[in-house]
């Protein structure tokens, strides 16, 4: 019997050889180890001496804070105090240059009583200067209190009572002294006297009348 023949498979080159060598002598990676989160670490709470200084700490804040807003007040009431004080100055020296013109020719026309004894040019010369004063109360916005027939308390000042039966109770029957006022502030009221209605004075009248 005639000796099987083995079958065997083309032969390797060297080159293979070497690969497979090389490939049963690499080591085999390590298996990849779970990824653990870090631990968060818990805050710690504050100590007592943690909570004093962040009570001092507020505590110099709004102080601090305090004192500011006190010097500002303080020198806004400073400002407004001198303000006031350079307003009201102002005010009088505006006045008082109103004035002084009027002033001037009350002087010249007392200067003009030394000279001449014509009575009628000095009574021109002081309607003169009653104009021009006038028109000086005008330029500051000061009007006479209107004096209509009726008693207003709060523009009149009635100084003296007169029973009349011709009259209405109230009603305005002579001025003594005139009021004024700046725009619709009355500065000085208007003296007057005033009529008190008399009823039976009306009868008395009227029942001589028809007699």
């Amino acid at each position: 019997m005639a000796d099987e023949v083995k079958k065997e498979g083309p032969p390797q080159t060297e080159p293979q050889e070497a690969q497979q060598k090389e490939s049963q002598a690499a080591p085999q990676p390590a298996p990849r180890a779970a990824k653990t989160e870090p631990k968060k670490e818990e805050p710690k709470a504050p100590t007592l001496e943690d909570i004093i200084k962040e009570k001092d700490r507020k505590i110099a804040e709004l102080n601090d804070k305090y004192l500011r807003a006190l010097a500002e007040m303080d020198n806004f009431r400073k400002r407004v105090s001198r303000d006031k004080e350079d307003f009201v100055k102002y005010a009088r020296s505006e006045t008082v240059s109103v004035f002084l013109p009027v002033v001037d020719n009350f002087e010249r026309a007392l200067t003009a009583t030394e000279k001449t004894k014509d009575y009628d040019d000095l009574k021109k010369g002081i309607d003169m200067v009653l104009k021009q004063f006038e028109h000086a109360l005008k330029e500051m916005h000061v009007k006479e209190v209107p004096v209509n027939k009726q008693f207003d308390p709060d523009m009149h000042h009635a100084v003296h009572k007169e029973h009349r039966a011709d009259k209405k109770d109230g009603e305005i029957l002579e001025v003594y002294q005139k009021g004024y006022m700046i725009d619709d502030r009355v500065i000085r009221a208007a003296m007057v006297k005033v009529a008190v209605f008399d009823a039976e004075a009306k009868k008395t009248d009227e029942k001589k009348q028809g007699e």
